[in-house]
């Protein structure tokens, strides 16, 4: 009953606003409904500067996010819902389970957890952007944001942006009012050392034998794990066979072309027929950029990122070894959903097999 109650309160300042004045601008019912909720639901939310309330918020103790160009990425959580509470993104994995969208998805380990975005001109929408700014690391902030703060340019995808929040309020018309929950993990100077170092770390822990310093190329790096047959090279314009294991850096499995290894780690699928892949060599005139591969199920070869066809350029026949290797490497800013997330360092295992009995 007294959420009903609400309702109608709210429903009333509406009418009462939209009966007061004429219609003056783009944004000016959706204003006025905005107003009318922050006043029933939220009445002591603090105003931002371009116009979205921060409903809650605990200060971090952490490096400030500040500008774009000192910090041009951070690392967040964040869970964003419609103004009825109604979730419609989380990178929360309780969060997921808990609405029952939390699945195996088409053979591959979701990923929930931080993700890395961008700021800047292309980055964020600008009520994002704003409490972005004016957060630090270890700190959370719940901001509902008007349309006008959420638009984006509809052929380009980016951002609009402008000084001052008659601007927005006047000449953008954006989505739906969303609520912000924010937590910012870290801030991010240099996406690529960032991901250096967290290769670093990772090699540290998991080949204590090896260093960072052990990089073939900037951000890539391949350890033999079992010795090959011989060590001759690939003929150029030939066909070997392989078997491989995809990781994140958290250790989770998203992808192999080995059925109990898909079982194991629960990403089995039974619409995909598992087994030795075969790579297609490149010509003398080719680079390790031209490997392509053909699943056991497929028809036609198909290109794999750079650091997977790299890694077995460094390789001989029946030779098993591991790379890892930064995202420019690998999927970059746009990952692969679900399970890899924008500027992830990957690891793929490989093993060279013979060709698989008819």
């Amino acid at each position: 009953m007294k959420k009903t109650i609400l309702y109608l309160s709210l429903a009333a300042l509406v009418l009462a606003g939209c009966a007061k004045a004429p219609k003056k601008g783009t944004n000016e019912d959706a204003k006025r409904y905005f107003e009318a909720w922050k006043q029933v639901y939220y009445p002591n939310a603090t105003r931002t500067p371009l116009g979205a309330y921060i409903l809650e918020e605990t200060p971090g103790t952490g490096a400030s996010a500040g500008t774009t160009t000192a910090n041009p990425f951070v690392r967040i959580n964040y869970t964003v819902r419609s103004l009825d509470g109604t979730v419609q993104i989380s990178t929360s994995e309780a969060m997921a389970k808990q609405l029952g969208n939390f699945e195996k998805n088409e053979g591959k380990n979701p990923y929930y957890g931080p993700v890395v975005l961008a700021r800047g001109s292309a980055g964020q929408a600008a009520g994002v952007e704003e409490s972005l700014a004016a957060m630090s690391v270890g700190g959370s902030r719940t901001v509902a944001i008007p349309g006008w703060l959420l638009g984006k340019d509809s052929s380009s995808g980016v951002p609009i942006l402008y000084s001052t929040a008659e601007d927005y309020e006047q000449k953008v018309s954006g989505p739906t009012p969303l609520i912000y929950e924010l937590e910012l993990m870290d801030v991010i100077p240099d996406i690529k050392q960032w991901q250096i170092d967290s290769v670093g770390r990772y090699i540290a822990a998991q080949f204590p034998k090896k260093s960072v310093t052990d990089s073939i190329k900037l951000g890539f790096y391949y350890f033999m794990t079992d010795h090959p047959s011989t060590p001759d090279k690939f003929k150029p314009d030939t066909t070997i066979y392989i078997n491989y294991i995809g990781r994140r850096l958290d250790g989770t499995v998203f992808d192999t072309s080995i059925a109990d290894t898909a079982k194991y780690y629960g990403i089995y699928s039974a619409s995909r027929t598992y087994g030795p892949c075969a790579i297609n060599w490149y010509t003398t005139d080719e680079t390790y950029a031209d490997i392509t591969m053909t699943l056991p199920d497929a028809k036609s070869g198909s290109s794999v990122i750079s650091g997977f066809s790299f890694a077995l350029d460094q390789m001989h026949p029946h030779e098993k070894g591991s790379a890892i290797f930064i995202s420019n490497w690998g999927y970059g800013a746009k990952g692969s959903s679900p399970a890899i997330p924008s500027y992830s360092p990957l690891r793929f295992d490989f093993e060279i097999v013979d060709k698989p009995a008819s």
